[in-house]
């Protein structure tokens, strides 16, 4: 397949866009539509360390991102790691990748959560797929409440 590519830089735009002309669908077409798509500035693994070896960690493994006695660490099925990484720098940098903050020492990853159990007025508890329980803080049950009505989980 003999591709064309043309570039056009000026300040006159607000935004960047890629247009894509060709004859017809094909399978070239669809794999660079998706290689397009699939580009994300978010990287899709992190460094940790553990016992002065140096890991690189996919971010679907990771149950959850925790501070405990001054450090951070990433807690996945398998064991823990510790990071260099600020929580609140996690917080923003896996926003868009189904991370949520639920206390001020604890982020979870929203595709490792076994359940949320609402039991409890005011309090929610967050079993993850490795069997451990992290509490909601009271401060942001609100978020977590809202997350899962967007999601279709509660009503």
């Amino acid at each position: 397949m003999d591709i064309k590519i043309n570039t056009n830089i000026s300040n006159e735009f607000n935004e960047t866009s890629i247009t894509i002309n060709a004859p017809e669908l094909t399978r070239e077409v669809q794999n660079i539509i998706n290689f397009i798509s699939s580009m994300d500035s978010i990287p899709n693994q992190i460094i940790a360390s553990k016992n002065n070896e140096i890991y690189f960690i996919n971010l679907e493994d990771i149950l959850c991102f925790f501070s405990k006695d001054k450090y951070n660490y990433i807690r996945t099925k398998d064991d823990t790691y510790k990071i260099k990484y600020k929580l609140y720098e996690l917080e923003d940098i896996f926003k868009e990748k189904n991370f949520i903050r639920i206390s001020n020492s604890c982020i979870i990853n929203i595709n490792q959560v076994e359940f949320f159990d609402t039991s409890i007025l005011g309090t929610v508890l967050v079993k993850l797929k490795d069997g451990t329980k992290e509490i909601v803080s009271k401060r942001r049950v609100s978020q977590i409440m809202k997350l899962l009505k967007e999601r279709g989980n509660l009503k």
